[in-house]
C-alpha cells in the first residue's frame, strides 16, 4: 500500500486548522460570556452607587428638616422664657411703682411676690 502524502499533508493541515478554529471559537465565546458579565455588573454597581446616593441625599434631607424643626422648637421655647422674663420684669416694676404710691401691705407683698420670681428668673 502506498501512501499519499501530500493527501495526507493536507489532511493534517486542514484537521489542524479546523482545531485551530474551533479553540478560537470556544475562546471568542468565553470572552463574549465574560465581557457581557462584566458589563452587567458595571451596570449594576452603578445603579447601586446612584441608589446609595438619593439614599445619602434623603438622609440628608432628613436630617436639615429634623436640625431645622430643633432649632425652631428652640427659638419657640426661648422665646417663651424670654416672655415669661420680661412679663416677670414689667410685674416687679409695676407693683415697686405701686408700692412706692400707696405703701399699701397689699402692695408690698405682691412687689415681694413678683419681684422674687423676676430675680429667680
Amino acid at each position: 500500500m502506498k501512501l499519499n502524502y501530500i493527501k495526507l499533508y493536507f489532511c493534517l493541515t486542514l484537521s489542524g486548522l479546523t482545531l485551530l478554529g474551533v479553540v478560537e471559537l470556544y475562546l471568542s465565546y468565553q470572552l463574549h460570556t465574560l465581557e457581557k458579565e462584566l458589563k452587567a455588573r458595571s451596570i449594576q454597581n452603578e445603579r447601586d452607587e446612584k441608589a446609595a446616593a438619593v439614599r445619602r441625599n434623603l438622609k440628608e434631607q432628613e436630617i436639615k428638616k429634623y436640625q431645622a424643626e430643633q432649632t425652631k422648637i428652640r427659638t419657640i421655647e426661648q422665646n417663651k422664657i424670654n416672655n415669661a422674663r420680661k412679663t416677670n420684669d414689667q410685674t416687679c416694676q409695676f407693683w415697686a411703682k405701686e408700692y412706692s404710691e400707696f405703701k399699701s401691705e397689699r402692695n408690698k407683698l405682691m412687689m415681694d411676690g413678683a419681684c422674687e420670681r423676676a430675680r429667680n428668673d
